[in-house]
């Protein structure tokens, strides 16, 4: 197997355990990032754009130089790599990103800031079923 298929293969791994346990629209960048779509992987729902590396000796730095420029300044990124001492069968995936984005990923997990409903927001929600229910009507 050529260092090509050997990533793909790698990327392939990545995305089936990312559609199972994430996202199930996540998908691979055909062409790895060559046109408009930057990076190996794009998870939809949070916006990421990830490079996969599969490399035996690791060069995170420069890894990350890349994983960063594939978001072209505006996206968020991450980077996902293989540690050398695993196997490729059941690889040991290892996950970089910058620490403002572990924080608004983070964040998600929080409790939320509205632990009991008020007055306005009750009236809101019923206003909400009232035109959801007119609109499946109609549809």
């Amino acid at each position: 197997m050529n260092t090509r298929q050997k990533g793909r293969a790698f990327v392939l791994k990545i995305i089936e355990k990312l559609r199972n346990e994430l996202d199930n629209s996540t998908y691979e960048v055909s062409g790895s990032g060559a046109g408009l779509d930057k990076g190996d992987i794009r998870i939809p729902s949070i916006d990421l754009i990830i490079e996969a590396k599969d490399q035996k000796q690791p060069q995170i730095a420069n890894w990350v130089k890349q994983s960063d420029r594939e978001g072209l300044g505006y996206s968020k990124t991450a980077l996902m790599w293989r540690h050398p001492d695993s196997s490729s069968y059941d690889p040991d995936v290892r996950v970089d990103m910058s620490l403002d984005l572990f924080i608004e990923l983070a964040k998600r997990y929080q409790e939320p800031l509205i632990k009991e409903m008020d007055r306005e927001m009750k009236y809101q929600l019923s206003n909400l079923r009232q035109v959801c229910q007119w609109i499946i009507k109609r549809i």
